[in-house]
């Protein structure tokens, strides 16, 4: 009688392994059709029918593996499209100075005139002096971008570095018979920063009020903020939210006939004030365009 009962036990668990054998072979060939049949970029995601443990987990350790590959297929294609666009838009910048100075030799070889050759040559050097500019901001964006350009934070005196900035662009100011307005509320205020790229930025900043902006330039300290102002003459081009962006040129300052220009001034003083810990932001106050800075402040 024992044996008899110990050989349907027996029989019964043999039954049920060899049906969950052949249940999970059937769920690992499920697994692997779904696999097969999974297109790239699909968003559909291995399902289990077992419930059991180890196989919920390794559907799930599936399914997290299928969504770091879109994610990083997704990237790929985010990166060609970028690639394009930056392709493109490099192409324009860079031609743009080219045609000029290639149509000036093109009037040097030609003219007899030696006071005509020498306003050509003349024009052709600020054309490549603009290449020059351009390629140099094209190589320090990149550098920014890909988090390469080293930088030595320390306290820096904001006062006189806005001085020193300024007065070097005295000539411009000059010419445009424009000046800039100081208001500094605390002359002895001390920030957070390398002292070199804050006066890139600083530079890029009024850079772009001297070529775009109208009337005087305001710069008001107050605390770690700084700001900019000025007139501008549309207005209602100006787009405050997407001024910072690479290449904008949503308004007539990112024309590159105007200069060396190519919409990476502003994208690179942002790029860089955010690597320095701070903060950059755009405003337009009717017919005022303001840009805000506001940096850590160094402890004393």
């Amino acid at each position: 009688m024992i044996k008899t009962v110990l050989l349907i036990l027996f029989a019964l668990l043999f039954c049920l392994s060899l049906a969950a054998l052949l249940l999970y072979r059937r769920q690992v060939r499920g697994l692997s059709q779904q696999l097969k049949n999974l297109e790239p970029g699909s968003n559909q995601r291995l399902t289990c029918s077992v419930r059991d443990r180890n196989f919920l987990s390794l559907c799930r350790l599936i399914n997290t593996y299928i969504d770091s590959q879109q994610k990083l297929v997704l990237q790929a294609l985010e990166a060609e499209e970028e690639l394009k666009y930056t392709i493109a838009s490099v192409s324009h910048d860079i031609r743009t100075p080219l045609t000029g100075a290639s149509g000036y030799m093109q009037m040097v070889e030609k003219t007899e005139n030696p006071e005509k050759k020498k306003e050509y040559c003349r024009i052709v050097r600020g054309r490549l002096k603009d290449l020059e500019q351009l390629l140099d901001q094209l190589f320090l964006y990149t550098r920014l971008t890909s988090k390469e350009l080293p930088l030595h934070i320390e306290p820096v005196s904001l006062f006189p570095l806005v001085c020193e900035v300024l007065t070097g662009f005295y000539g411009k100011f000059q010419e445009q018979d424009r000046e800039p307005s100081l208001d500094f509320q605390e002359e002895s205020i001390q920030i957070q920063g390398d002292s070199s790229q804050l006066k890139r930025v600083l530079g890029n900043l009024v850079s772009n009020s001297l070529s775009y902006g109208l009337g005087a330039l305001f710069i008001l300290q107050k605390g770690t903020t700084l700001t900019l102002s000025n007139k501008v003459k549309d207005p209602e081009s100006i787009d405050p939210d997407q001024m910072f962006a690479r290449f904008y040129r949503g308004d007539p300052s990112r024309n590159t006939s105007k200069g060396s220009h190519a919409g990476l001034g502003l994208s690179i003083a942002r790029e860089l004030t955010q690597a320095m810990g701070g903060k950059i932001e755009a405003r337009l106050q009717g017919d005022i365009l303001e840009i805000i800075l506001t940096f850590q402040g160094a402890s004393r």
